[in-house]
């Protein structure tokens, strides 16, 4: 079950879109955004760390993207072949689909005697049922959820009438790729605490976002599509500007639940990679590599110092910058 890829995206309607930041509106085409993107030598963000024996590829992913949009560029993929281990945030294969379906019933579906509908006053429940209707999803079945994952599922709905996927994401290309790869894959949390991170909201959060997901139905779609855009070129600073400070300022304990604690608990392991040697390639959602709670802050917490590294397509274009992760103490 993919639907608890959307759970970042779910939060940030809750705090509302911020504007494009000067030099480009996220409503330009994709094609003049990522050729644009080549000639500024930008592309979806990747950073590299490195000591005396290591070297780490950082590369923040969508987890939602259209089937037309060209992202995959030629150091980028250089830079994957040559690493031995890939860290991914958790296993989305076969088992993990069946051990996600089994969390996300125990977790997400109501066992109380309880519906959705119970929680809802009347405002409430024709916002459902109208966004049910342009998701085509039935009443029934978002009944039987709790408000966490019911939000999920119409942003998920709502994506997918945009032609966006969590099929052919970045996550699940590279996923894809390393297994024909024979790459050794490392998972850096469990689905459950994945899907924990959504469903131990309190319960009056959980409905405030439902509540938000379902007034912005009509423009989650396009907000999903602004977001791939600007990933596609590098838009740190738009995405950090859009998703992560409003989330950090507005939904504290959201923002802890999805981002912050999540990316603390990422450092360890790949602290301890870098102690050993080798080249490694993370691929986690671009949010948790933006603000100052980052997973990048975290490794610059633990002593190593982080740098952008800027992609580019092509031959002999310019020199990519020479970023280090290095001991300072």
């Amino acid at each position: 079950m993919k639907h608890v890829v959307t759970s970042i995206l779910s939060a940030a309607i809750l705090v509302g879109c911020s504007p494009s930041p000067e030099g480009g509106t996220a409503n330009d085409s994709v094609s003049t955004r990522v050729q644009d993107a080549r000639t500024r030598n930008d592309g979806p963000a990747m950073w590299v760390a490195k000591d005396h024996d290591s070297t780490l590829y950082i590369f923040g992913t969508v987890h939602l993207l259209p089937d037309d949009l060209t992202w995959q560029r030629d150091d980028m993929r250089q830079a994957f072949d040559n690493a031995g281990t890939i860290f991914f945030e958790v296993d989305t294969g076969p088992r993990g689909q069946i051990d996600a379906t089994v969390l996300t019933t125990s977790l997400g579906l109501r066992n109380d005697g309880l519906r959705l509908s119970d929680r809802l006053d009347n405002y409430q429940l024709n916002l459902l049922e109208a966004a049910a209707n342009n998701g085509g999803l039935t009443i029934a079945s978002l009944d039987g959820m709790k408000p966490w994952l019911a939000a999920e599922f119409l942003t998920f709905a709502a994506a997918q009438n945009a032609g966006l996927s969590s099929d052919l994401s970045a996550d699940e290309a590279l996923k894809s790729r390393a297994s024909r790869s024979g790459k050794n894959v490392v998972y850096l949390e469990s689905l459950e605490d994945q899907i924990r991170a959504s469903a131990d909201l309190p319960e009056f959060i959980q409905l405030d976002i439902l509540t938000e997901t379902m007034e912005q139905f009509s423009i989650l779609g396009r907000d999903a599509t602004d977001i791939a855009e600007q990933w596609s070129v590098g838009g740190t600073d738009y995405l950090t500007e859009k998703l992560i400070r409003p989330m950090k300022a507005r939904a504290p304990e959201v923002f802890n639940g999805l981002l912050r604690d999540r990316n603390r608990n990422w450092v360890a392991p790949l602290s301890r990679f870098m102690d050993d040697s080798g080249t490694g390639f993370v691929a986690v959602g671009t949010a948790h590599l933006l603000g100052e709670d980052s997973l990048l802050t975290g490794l610059r917490e633990q002593g190593y110092s982080v740098q952008r590294y800027h992609a580019f397509k092509g031959e002999n274009v310019i020199d990519t910058v020479d970023a280090k992760i290095q001991r300072t103490r």
